[in-house]
């Protein structure tokens, strides 16, 4: 028997996870299927036939605690489903789920997403960072929804994300439900030779090249960051670092862009330096995935100021 595949779906309360669903069920893609939408929370858009004309899923509402072994088995019994929808209550950690339900062997997890409503995020995000950064540890596809274009900064959504888990696909959608190009809203322009990006944009250019292979390789860049020498690379290659806030007040670690160079025993090591040079990628499986990271073939370097605030910050 082929497998039957699970889409969960968090966010907060009325950020648009039932029309997300609603639309796919009704969409080309599982015309045909066997599918039951699992409810964990209600908001103002409902599960009914006027939402999704050509389908007719089976629909069961339950509170995330009632998710558990024994509901998952008794549905594979019952509708023997090809596709499951998990709507999950918002303002339960999707750790409750990954972690604890067990769930029959056929059931394959295709898609972990979460649904943000746009409008409200920037808001939301200022005060409620950590159960953001739960929602995203657990996801691979994030869905801004109700994008204005112009009026919000997509890199900047973008990057608060991609702190957090650098893997993740990020999709934006205008009210129309469009998608809109997050190239077309960039801060700077790589068509400039060399493209200077400021030290407010250091991380939304690190993580923005990370899932960008082919717009930036080759680039010529010039960009600011504190020269640090290690130990396996000394003579050959430094770091170019900056201190970045990711999701939490504690919660600081580090970007570094490794930049190739050969250079000799007087290397400003330690000191801030600003650095012109193309945009290269190197394999890196560290993370037990193997990744296209960015890094830099070091043209020319000045030692340069540190900036007033050395902190990235993503929001």
């Amino acid at each position: 028997m082929e497998d039957c595949l699970v889409y969960f779906f968090t966010g907060f309360l009325d950020s648009g996870k039932t029309s997300v669903i609603c639309s796919w069920t009704d969409g080309e893609r599982f015309n045909g299927k066997k599918i039951v939408i699992i409810a964990t929370e209600e908001g103002e858009e409902e599960y009914i036939k006027e939402n999704y004309p050509s389908a007719d899923p089976v629909v069961i509402t339950c509170e995330t605690d009632e998710l558990n072994g024994d509901m998952t088995n008794d549905i594979e019994k019952k509708y023997s489903p090809d596709i499951i929808f998990i709507e999950w209550n918002g303002s339960v950690s999707p750790s409750e789920f990954f972690e604890k339900c067990d769930v029959p062997e056929r059931w394959a997890l295709a898609a972990s997403i979460v649904i943000i409503d746009s409008s409200t995020y920037t808001e939301y995000y200022k005060n409620m960072q950590a159960i953001f950064a739960d929602y995203f540890r657990y996801a691979d596809t994030v869905i801004f929804n109700r994008v204005e274009g112009d009026g919000d900064n997509l890199p900047k959504l973008r990057a608060t994300v991609k702190s957090i888990n650098p893997g993740i696909s990020i999709n934006f959608l205008d009210p129309d439900n469009k998608v809109l190009n997050i190239e077309d809203h960039l801060p700077y322009n790589l068509d400039d030779d060399p493209c200077v990006i400021s030290n407010e944009d250091y991380g939304l250019f690190y993580t923005d090249a990370l899932d960008n292979v082919k717009r930036y390789n080759g680039k010529r860049v010039t960009v600011c960051g504190q020269a640090l020498v290690f130990r396996e690379i000394r003579g050959k290659a430094f770091a170019l670092s900056r201190r970045a806030y990711t999701c939490c007040s504690d919660d600081i670690g580090q970007i570094n862009l490794l930049c190739f160079l050969e250079y000799g025993s007087n290397f400003p090591t330690g000191q801030w330096v600003k650095v012109t040079g193309q945009v290269r990628y190197y394999e890196d499986d560290s993370q037990g995935r193997k990744m296209a990271v960015p890094c830099i073939t070091v043209e020319d370097y000045a030692v340069t100021s540190k900036p007033e605030n050395d902190i990235v910050y993503f929001g």
